[in-house]
């Protein structure tokens, strides 16, 4: 039934195709391409259409694919500044999937966009409820309402977050990185200390600046310095050293540093050194480079919103 339900309320007009499961794929795939394309181009009233038609091809149950284009069309819909339709695309993949928190937060940020403050926030909270326990999902919420000056409400996230139970390296290192925000360099540096040490090489540039916090200086610069030795070796080492020359202006060592990572064997933070690349390209103004390198990465990750908008800027700068 649920399934039934999204077809009729978010995929609208699905056709029953009498031709094979492939053939409507390959429609499928050939139409979401061709509204990326149009997205590159900053032309979203064709992206729309696109995509619309390309729901239409929907067999008769609802898959990834479908629910992906769904997304495409979400950030869509907000980019021609349609954020009734948008919302209501979202609550569509929210009626299919109720543990969707990306959706959940995707639509909470857009009631925080229209000043809903109160449906932004029971979406922020159901979204931490069906999370997992995501860290990150945490600091975003917070950054979004911070942004749009709710800090108090952003800070009650930080602190739920802080309850997340575990000792894991990555625990530790998201920890590290919440306590940051919240200016206690202390505990962070000891949680982070403790994240090195069950091998989050990551973890060493924020421990820097949890030193840096504390006004020690010498200390994060050996830190970085002993680090930088020691980062080739692995894809999240290489990001990690090319987050360091971003800070410090050397963006085309930077990029370099990303795009050895990414020439690994081993990669496994793929999708932050595909977007760490956009924003090395644009800040040595590559912007053609970076505009290439987002419709890649959003080819692989719809549902980021981010570089959707990202994609908009570039255009405007191309």
């Amino acid at each position: 039934m649920k399934k039934m339900r999204l077809t009729a309320v978010l995929l609208s007009a699905v056709l029953l195709m009498t031709g094979c499961t492939l053939n409507r794929e390959e429609k499928q795939d050939k139409l979401k391409e061709t509204a990326i394309e149009n997205i590159g181009a900053g032309d979203y009233e064709n992206a729309l259409s696109n995509l619309n038609e390309a729901l239409t091809f929907a067999g008769g149950k609802v898959t990834d694919r479908e629910v992906d284009i769904c997304y495409y069309k979400g950030a869509v819909q907000y980019l021609l500044t349609d954020t009734a339709g948008a919302i209501d695309t979202y609550s569509g993949l929210i009626l299919y999937d109720d543990t969707d928190a990306w959706a959940y937060y995707l639509r909470g940020s857009l009631y925080l966009k229209e000043k809903e403050s109160e449906l932004a926030l029971k979406d922020y909270k159901k979204a931490v409820k069906v999370s997992n326990n995501d860290y990150e999902l945490y600091i975003q919420i917070y950054e979004n309402l911070n942004a749009q000056d709710y800090r108090d409400e952003g800070l009650e996230f930080l602190n739920l977050a802080l309850e997340i139970e575990g000792s894991s390296a990555n625990q530790l290192f998201w920890r590290g990185r919440i306590y940051l925000i919240l200016e206690q360099y202390d505990a962070a540096e000891k949680v982070l200390l403790s994240a090195v040490e069950k091998g989050n090489a990551e973890a060493n540039i924020y421990l820097a600046q949890a030193y840096r916090g504390k006004g020690d200086e010498d200390k994060a610069d050996e830190v970085l310095s002993s680090f930088a030795k020691e980062a080739s070796a692995t894809s999240v080492g290489l990001q990690v050293l090319g987050d360091i020359y971003m800070e410090d202006g050397e963006y085309e060592q930077a990029y370099e540093a990303y795009e050895k990572a990414l020439s690994l064997d081993d990669v496994s933070n793929k999708k932050q050194l595909m977007k760490n690349e956009i924003g090395a390209l644009e800040y040595m103004g590559d912007f053609s480079g970076a505009l290439e390198k987002a419709n890649e990465y959003i080819l692989e990750y719809p549902s980021d919103t981010d570089v959707l908008k990202e994609i908009t800027f570039l255009t405007t700068r191309v």
